[in-house]
């Protein structure tokens, strides 16, 4: 069994359960406790029956099902989770079970730490996305419309359970969505990790796949464990999140989601831009990464008409200080700066680069 540790989460990779799973469930801990199951639709369809079957210490455990979606990172959700909770009187001894995308573990870690000031969580996360960013690195959060996880709290995961199995069932689109996670933390922390990605998409059912994971793991918990709450270094791993959160709420405002993973390639592409434009990267640099992006994740359907939607998308955003839209930038592949702020006609002409197609 391969581990990684941080603050308080262990994060164990491998089959189920070998990672020792039920080991933990029946622990000295949580085997007196009550175990709810938060799931969506999808993954209750694909894998419940096998999961709540194969672990005995999941015999009495109930289980929420929620719907698929961004659109259900909602306050309301919440409230129906927490009144359930409730009802099943559940305790601060008591354990929830987050087993999903990154959806489920944002809204779940989220119901799990706000519940009487915190109920214990566990994480299965089902996607790649999941797997690589947002299980990991203790922050939980819901949306609040179109903006994207204006609400949350930092709250560590007792335990992360990464197993590729459950990558088996996903769409190339959602490996794609995970993939450009793994893209920035090359572009931000490993040059060389960046350019093993961009030569070889890695497939779902390559054996390969868990050590790569393992990498962009390792990458996010050295930079989170200098910065859990997000002051300083930690706001490196924004880079392509300014944008791509206005690109994703723009096109859920519009009824046409996105995945995450594309918001932010794209995102990646006007803040790369950004950075050539400052004086910071390369135009070589520059232009490896603007070619290397274009050539997996397709063009947005956004046209220049909606950058002052964007504009004010981004103005909203949680990182800004001063109502000044906050970048994290590039300073060569492989390196990151973070607490840059740009003019507004730079930022548009970011996005011009990006929407207009001849470009």
């Amino acid at each position: 069994m391969k581990t990684i540790n941080y603050n308080n989460s262990e994060i164990r990779f491998g089959n189920l359960t070998e990672s020792g799973f039920n080991s933990v469930l029946n622990s000295e801990r949580f085997k007196s406790s009550k175990k709810i199951i938060i799931t969506d639709e999808t993954v209750f369809e694909l894998w419940m029956e096998h999961f709540v079957t194969e672990f005995d210490g999941l015999s009495e455990a109930e289980i929420i099902q929620l719907p698929a979606g961004e659109s259900t990172k909602s306050l309301e959700i919440c409230q129906q989770v927490w009144e359930a909770l409730s009802e099943y009187e559940i305790g601060r001894n008591d354990l929830i079970i987050n087993i999903g995308g990154g959806m489920i573990t944002d809204l779940g870690g989220f119901i799990a730490a706000t519940f009487k000031r915190g109920v214990s969580f566990i994480n299965v996360p089902t996607t790649l996305l999941a797997q690589v960013d947002a299980s990991v690195g203790g922050k939980t959060g819901i949306d609040l419309g179109p903006f994207k996880n204006q609400i949350g709290v930092f709250a560590d995961a007792d335990y992360v359970f990464i197993d590729t199995a459950y990558l088996s069932t996903l769409a190339d689109i959602e490996i794609e969505s995970g993939y450009a996670e793994m893209l920035k933390h090359g572009l931000i922390a490993y040059k060389n990790y960046w350019s093993d990605l961009i030569k070889t998409k890695p497939q779902k059912n390559s054996k390969h796949l868990l050590d790569l994971i393992r990498t962009s793991v390792s990458i996010k918990r050295d930079i989170v464990a200098e910065d859990h709450e997000e002051y300083g270094k930690r706001k490196n791993l924004n880079f392509g999140h300014t944008v791509g959160h206005a690109l994703e709420g723009l096109m859920l405002v519009n009824n046409t989601p996105i995945p995450h993973g594309y918001g932010v390639a794209w995102g990646m592409i006007a803040e790369s831009y950004l950075s050539k434009e400052s004086k910071l990267l390369t135009v070589a640099e520059f232009t490896e990464i603007d070619t290397g992006l274009r050539s997996i994740y397709p063009p947005l359907k956004i046209n220049e008409s909606a950058i002052p939607q964007l504009m004010k998308l981004m103005l909203n955003d949680k990182k800004n200080v001063n109502n000044k839209i906050n970048f994290t930038l590039l300073s060569g592949i492989g390196n990151a700066i973070h607490n840059q702020v740009l003019p507004n006609e730079k930022v548009e002409a970011a996005l011009r680069f990006i929407l207009n197609p001849s470009a």
